[in-house]
């Protein structure tokens, strides 16, 4: 979940900044402005239940520079997060969307990785963070309380880490989207991309099984399966293909999408970045907050290690934290490029900062 009314309001600016309008000489004007659309009161984007994982997948930060301790995120902590929750009205998520369509030109209805971020990731709490979620031992737990407070919820797995009878559970307990991971289209090709426990018949056997019986019972969880595009060479091409044509005719949300981390690992550098955040700046320290399983308040859900912690909600409130001097400071940061020497938004990151597009533009 984000910032829908900062996204829509401070879109003018955005158009004059990617298009050349605005550069470094403006910043301070840029700030204030911001900082007049953003909303005082943070939208939580991500909590991360655990950081527990039994995978090694090859383009995740977790895999090389995790040193974390593995942890789930306290009880009474994360209830009292949700309390933090304002869930968007029906209303006020369809005159996002048709803005969305007529000015931004991004269409929510389009099965890709754009209209799943706008029509599922704008409205949805996301619960995964650098572990699985089923190994979250408290899960159902969470969703229930999730459910209880009409909050739509939404993660990522990878098949390989669930049972059957663990998702059904998830469903009952009111679980809205369901993401699955799939990286190939051959036991080989995935084990070698989320590492040895990987197994794709198994996981296909897996989601179809669960396909039949939330059409039995009547469940209302979305079901995507996903691929990340690792390279784009013809026979890539053809599996992504292949993917897609596999799910077309089934009760599914399946898309390809653009790999990201690709600062830790990329395999073809010509591939395409055919996401969002490669066509603009990154927004987050403007329209969202994520948790971590510790309690700490992070920027996004790049930060895997606490490498940018702007303050703890075990320590003090989530809105002292976001209208603080860390969070001040950081956005400064983006407008003006002048990040620390190994600071992770301007060293370990894929998305473009807004100063790089006034940077470049002309006075």
């Amino acid at each position: 979940m984000f910032d829908i009314n900062f996204y829509k309001k401070s879109y003018p600016i955005k158009k004059n900044i990617t298009q050349g309008k605005l550069s470094l000489n403006e910043f301070e004007t840029i700030e204030k402005e911001f900082e007049t659309l953003r909303n005082k009161t943070p939208t939580i984007f991500n909590i991360e239940t655990t950081n527990y994982c039994n995978m090694k997948c090859v383009f995740c930060a977790r895999t090389i520079y995790m040193q974390r301790k593995n942890i789930w995120i306290n009880d009474d902590l994360f209830e009292k997060m949700l309390d933090k929750i304002q869930i968007y009205k029906d209303d006020s998520l369809n005159n996002f969307w048709s803005w969305l369509e007529k000015d931004a030109k991004f269409d929510p209805k389009e099965v890709s990785e754009n209209g799943f971020y706008f029509s599922v990731v704008s409205r949805c709490l996301i619960l995964h963070g650098y572990g699985e979620p089923f190994l979250d031992r408290y899960l159902i737990k969470r969703l229930e309380a999730c459910k209880k407070r009409n909050i739509p919820i939404y993660f990522s797995c990878t098949p390989a880490t669930m049972t059957v009878e663990k998702v059904v559970k998830a469903m009952e307990a009111g679980l809205t989207v369901l993401k699955f991971s799939l990286d190939a289209m051959d036991d080989n090709n995935i084990k070698s991309i989320r590492g040895r426990k990987a197994n794709y018949d198994e996981s296909i056997k897996k989601i179809l099984k669960l396909l039949e019986i939330k059409k039995e019972r009547g469940f209302k969880t979305l079901m995507v399966p996903c691929m990340i595009a690792i390279n784009n060479n013809e026979k890539s091409k053809k599996m992504h293909e292949n993917f897609i044509n596999f799910w077309k005719d089934k009760d599914v949300y399946a898309y390809i999408k653009s790999q990201d981390n690709r600062w830790l690992f990329e395999q073809n550098q010509k591939l395409e970045n055919k996401s969002h955040y490669a066509q603009q700046y990154c927004e987050f320290p403007w329209t969202s907050a994520t948790i971590m399983a510790e309690g700490n308040v992070v920027p996004c859900t790049q930060i895997s290690n606490n490498e940018i912690v702007l303050g703890n909600v075990n320590e003090n409130s989530l809105e002292d934290i976001w209208n603080g001097e860390k969070y001040k400071k950081l956005r400064t940061m983006h407008i003006t490029g002048k990040f620390p020497k190994g600071h992770k938004c301007s060293e370990k990151c894929d998305q473009v900062k807004l100063f790089e597009y006034l940077k470049k533009n002309k006075n």
